[in-house]
This record gives C-alpha cells, sequence and structure tokens, in this order.
C-alpha cells in the first residue's frame, strides 16, 4: 500500500539486544552500589543503565541536566525530598532539571533500569559538586570495571557492541 518491501533486510539490521544474564556487574563509583551499562547513544545523550542498591543505601543529591525514566525490577526505592517511592513493576519520568537524593527502603536491595539522557551532577552535603557524569564517563567507568574482571560487555551504541 506504501511501496514498502517488508522483505527488505535492512529494515531488520538496527536491531541490538544484550543478555542481561552475562552482562557483567561492576561497582558504581558515584552510587556505591553496582550497575551494568545497556546501551549509549552518542548523538542524543542518552544512556541506559541496570542498577542494584543495597536495602539502606542512600544516594547523595543529584541534579540530572536532561530527562530519566526507570523501571523497577526488585525492591522499593524513592526519593524522599519529592516523596516518590517506586516498587516492582513501577515506572518513574523526570523532567530535565530535578534535583533529588535516591533512597533504598525495606530490607531487599532495589534492581533498577534507568534511561537517562545528558548528565548526572552529584553533590556533596554543603552542596559543592562532588562528581558529574555522562554516557562517555559511566562508559570509561564500565569499561574499567569489565576489565579488571577480564570480561567483555556488549554495550548498544559503543565499540564494546
Amino acid at each position: 500500500m506504501y511501496g514498502i518491501d517488508l522483505s527488505d533486510r535492512r529494515r531488520s539490521s538496527s536491531v541490538a539486544a544484550v543478555q542481561c544474564r552475562t552482562q557483567p556487574w561492576v561497582e558504581d563509583p558515584a552510587t556505591g552500589g553496582s550497575f551494568m551499562l545497556l546501551h549509549v547513544d552518542r548523538l542524543s545523550g542518552l544512556w541506559v543503565v541496570r542498577s542494584r542498591f543495597a536495602a539502606g543505601t542512600v544516594v547523595p543529591q543529584h541534579l540530572h541536566s536532561g530527562s530519566v525514566s526507570a523501571v523497577t525490577l526488585a525492591g522499593q526505592w524513592g526519593y524522599p525530598e519529592l516523596d516518590v517511592r517506586c516498587g516492582v513493576g513501577d515506572y518513574l519520568v523526570e523532567e530535565a532539571g530535578t534535583v533529588h537524593s535516591l533512597a533504598v527502603h525495606g530490607t531487599e536491595p532495589a534492581d533498577v533500569i534507568f534511561s537517562i539522557l545528558g548528565s548526572i551532577t552529584y553533590f556533596h552535603p554543603d552542596g559543592t559538586v562532588d562528581r558529574i557524569e555522562d554516557w562517555r564517563s559511566v562508559l570509561d567507568d564500565y569499561e574499567a570495571g569489565c576489565a579488571e574482571q577480564r570480561r567483555r560487555p556488549k554495550v548498544i551504541g559503543s565499540s564494546l557492541d
């Protein structure tokens, strides 16, 4: 009807998948938890991570330069200053410019997939900048953590793909 050849193999060449069950977990220097990097987009600044946080974890206040979306796979977590809590199966979206901390509630660890546009600026309690991370710095951290384990991960959109 519209002249699209559905048998054209080029229409399926842009599909990529990461097998999380074999993807390495590495220490997250920003949060104290662990993470696996799933996807980076160099043009948009998008990065997608799966993060694990131990019960009782509190990630210091930070600012997102772009929007964030998240899906909770396990545990309970939230943003105390914003009175937001998420549990298994919950989906969260936050707008660019949001400042908050992150707290894990209950006795179970939290396992969350975050899709992040832009950078995150982490702050010390006195309000000074502690760390800034973006797709490039997170990719560097992930590559280094995987190298320590002598593992080669797959990260969609990177040279590790």
